[in-house]
Formats: C-alpha cells, sequence, structure tokens
C-alpha cells in the first residue's frame, strides 16, 4: 500500500510540473537550467558523502555549504547586472574583460570535462544495471551517443530544445525525489518512535582532511553560475531572479534531505560510498524506490550535462563577441567532451574540473571588485570590496586545498 502511494505522489508531482502555467512560463524554464546544474549532480550523493566526513554534523555542514553557494551566487548576480556593461565595452575596460575572459577559459575546461564525466557515470550506472558493466568500449559507445544526441538538439533546436530536455529530466527526477523524501519523513517518524538511537559508523580521519573534503564539498552545489550564460534568451533581471530561486530550491532540498536520510545513511558502508549503494539501501523505506532513484540518477546525470552543455555553448558564443552561433557552441562543446571520453582517464582529471570551477568563481570576485569601483564610491565600495575580497580568500583556500567530491 506505502509503495502504491509513493508512485502516486510521484505521478501527481510528475503531472503538476507539465501544467501548461509551468510548462509556458519563462521564468521557470530560466530556473531549469541551474537548477538542473546544482541538483543534478550531487543530490544523491551529498547525504552520506558529508555524513562520512562529521557525522551527526552533516546538517549543519550542508546548511554552511548552502550559505557560502548562495554567497558566492550574489557575486554572480551582482556581475550580471554590473559588470556585464562594462563587458560589452572591451576598449573601455580592458582589464576586467581580460579577467572575466580568463574566468570563461577556465570555466569551459570545467564544463566539458564535466559533461564527460557526468554522462560517462550516467552510461557505466545503466550498463550495470543492464548486466553490461564490464565493457569499457559500450560504455564510451553509450556516452557519445547520448553527447551527439545532446548536441544535435542543441544544434538543430537551439537553446529552446535543450531547455525542453531540461524540463523533461527535471521534472522527472524532483516528481521522484517528491515522493523520496515523503517516504523518508515516515520512516524517520517510524525510527523516532522506536526512540533509538543513530548509530553512525563515520571513517576516521584526521581533522585536517575532513576540513579539505568539506571544502571540496561546496563544488557539488556549484551550477548557478550558468543564468550568467543565457543572456541570449533572458534579460538580466530575470536571470539574477531565476538563479535566486535555483538555489533558494536547491538549497532547501540539499538540507532537508541530510537531515532526513541520516536514519537510512547509518546502513550504508561510509567508507566506500557508491550511488548503487545509495539507491539499494532506499529500499528500507519502500520497496518502489530503489528502481524510482534508479531513474532519478539516470535523470540527474543527464539534467546536469544539458545543462552544462547549455552554459558551456553560451559562454562560447559570448567569448567569441557573437561570432561564433550558440548552436555551433553546443557542438564544439560536445565534440571536446567526446574527445576526453575516449581518450582520458575522468577519474583523474575530474578533480582539475572541479577546481576550475572554483578558480571561475574567484576570477568572478575580482570582477566584481573592478566592476563595484565603477559603480559605487565612498563606505558603498569599502563594504562591497570588502565582502568580494572575504569570498575572494575563501575561494584561494579552497583552490588550494579542498579534495574535490565531485
Amino acid at each position: 500500500m506505502f509503495n502504491t502511494i509513493l508512485v502516486v505522489i510521484a505521478a501527481s508531482v510528475l503531472l503538476f510540473m507539465f501544467h501548461p502555467r509551468l510548462t509556458n512560463s519563462r521564468h521557470w524554464h530560466a530556473t531549469l537550467t541551474p537548477l538542473s546544474s546544482i541538483i543534478g549532480s550531487g543530490f544523491l550523493i551529498i547525504a552520506p558523502l558529508l555524513t562520512s566526513v562529521v557525522g551527526l554534523y552533516s546538517p549543519l555542514a550542508i546548511t554552511a555549504i548552502v550559505l557560502l553557494a548562495y554567497a558566492i551566487g550574489g557575486v554572480i548576480r551582482f556581475n550580471i547586472i554590473h559588470a556585464e556593461p562594462l563587458l560589452h565595452d572591451r576598449e573601455a575596460n580592458p582589464g576586467i574583460y581580460k579577467i572575466d575572459l580568463l574566468a570563461n577559459a577556465t570555466l569551459s575546461f570545467a564544463y566539458v570535462t564535466a559533461i564527460a564525466f557526468y554522462l560517462s557515470l550516467l552510461s557505466s550506472f545503466l550498463l550495470t544495471y543492464l548486466g553490461f558493466g564490464d565493457s569499457p568500449t559500450l560504455e564510451r559507445t553509450l556516452t557519445t551517443t547520448i553527447i551527439v544526441f545532446i548536441a544535435a538538439t542543441g544544434f538543430f533546436r537551439g537553446l529552446g530544445g535543450l531547455e525542453k530536455l531540461e524540463a523533461y529530466s527535471m521534472s522527472l527526477q524532483l516528481s521522484i525525489v517528491a515522493a523520496l523524501l515523503i517516504g523518508i519523513f515516515v520512516y524517520d517518524y517510524n525510527f523516532i518512535q522506536t526512540e533509538q538511537a543513530l548509530a553512525l559508523d563515520v571513517p576516521d580521519r584526521e581533522l585536517t582532511t575532513k576540513i579539505f573534503i568539506l571544502f571540496g564539498v561546496l563544488l557539488v552545489v556549484q551550477g548557478f553560475e550558468t543564468s550568467r550564460f543565457l543572456g541570449e534568451k533572458y534579460n538580466a533581471e530575470i536571470r539574477v531572479r531565476t538563479m535566486r530561486r535555483a538555489q533558494l530550491i536547491s538549497g532547501v532540498l540539499y538540507v532537508v534531505s541530510v537531515i532526513a536520510l541520516l536514519p537510512v545513511v547509518q546502513h550504508m558502508d561510509l567508507e566506500n560510498i557508491q550511488i548503487a549503494e545509495i539507491v539499494s539501501v532506499t529500499g528500507l523505506v519502500a520497496t518502489a524506490l530503489p528502481l524510482m532513484l534508479i531513474v532519478a540518477a539516470i535523470m540527474s546525470q543527464f539534467s546536469a550535462a544539458v545543462a552544462d552543455t547549455v552554459g558551456a555553448g553560451c559562454l562560447s558564443s559570448e567569448s567569441s563577441g557573437g561570432k561564433l552561433p550558440t548552436n555551433r557552441g553546443y557542438v564544439i562543446v560536445s565534440v571536446f567532451a567526446i574527445i576526453l571520453v575516449w581518450a582520458a582517464d575522468l577519474l583523474e582529471i575530474i578533480s582539475f574540473a572541479s577546481r576550475a570551477f572554483a578558480v571561475y568563481y574567484l576570477l568572478q570576485c575580482v570582477v566584481a571588485i573592478i566592476a563595484s569601483r565603477h559603480h559605487y564610491e565612498g563606505n558603498t565600495h569599502l563594504m562591497q570590496a570588502v565582502r568580494f575580497s572575504t569570498l575572494t580568500s575563501i575561494l584561494a583556500v579552497i583552490v588550494i586545498f579542498a579534495i574535490p567530491a565531485k
């Protein structure tokens, strides 16, 4: 009976997600790209990952991480309003233009690597459940096929076509997440009624190692910066508002899920976290959930890859001064991703990509400091400079010391 209820809840949420008021909303479409990137790649892994590092303090850790990510998102939002106009006049503002160009080049590498990594995970996960998990060639072939599909959609149907892919995958994922959380709440209530204590077998690590891993967890909740590159379709006000909305929605989901999953996570091997184990352990809540989460895991990697393709393609067009059409940018990014799939060890280079995201945010803080000097004077400029400089220092520490969690 409980399985049926959860399936009905997921189906009801899915129907709501396809309501015309949402599907026809420009603001919702502009929200989906950053939202897909933020929660697509890290939602399933975040609770056991943090629990394996700080145990019962994981709710405090995720709250701090979400707040820091929101503050960094504030820098991107500031730059959308104040730095973008300066970037349009390269000759008058060569310094800020060069820093932003360097930031974009860094982010391009991170995006290409992330796309290849997410879709390789998707292929590996899917093939494992289909019984073909020991074939690297088949995995790379499937990954390439998916990348080609995304690139073709972007080339022939543009940003709107990719946004539809995001809408389908995210709607399915969010409907399953809703059912998961309700199922977990019921499980937690029953657990509390038994008056049992949580028995978390947290791996023994040095304090500095724990801190460095927490620095890396910030990079799991990145993705909000994709709004910065949607200027082809959305004005600055819409991008700022929808990025803020995406961060708030994802932040609530992350904090709630980390808290709610503690009684379930205690049944996992926290020294060797695997997505497959995360999926299977939800069977303690309801037998229908593992199958539902297999779909959610596949959709999460797909939606994150599509969102990063959108960001990378639009970034390429912006960096070329509009000389490269966005739809061709999607193809170029996809070609590089395919090369990485066949030529590189993605597990090795994803750590560099994770740091590249942090470097991008750091450089955007520098851009914000320069832009604030053009728009503010006196105490207001000083306050903004202190704000951005503080975040720059934090990000510099993350770049140097973080152990990437992705």
